[in-house]
């Protein structure tokens, strides 16, 4: 799957193992990072599981919401 420059992108693992490779087109750039909240009312996304139960990292729990991020451009 390829997705574009500045799109956000996202994905769910319901299985008890994954493995997930992706390459960019930059060298890794600490503040040239974004995000959205994933679990955005607005977006209103079904991630296929119960969002209590989900496990997400320290950095994508301080995601701002989609109104705010959509702001800034």
């Amino acid at each position: 799957m390829l997705v574009p420059q500045g799109f956000a992108h996202g994905f769910s693992v319901i299985s008890e193992t994954a493995v997930v490779l992706y390459k960019c087109d930059q060298y890794y750039n600490k503040q040239s990072e974004g995000g959205i909240r994933f679990d955005d009312a607005q977006l209103n996304i079904d991630w296929g599981m119960d969002l209590k139960d989900a496990i997400v990292s320290d950095k994508d729990l301080i995601l701002p919401d989609f109104a705010s991020c959509n702001s800034a451009f």
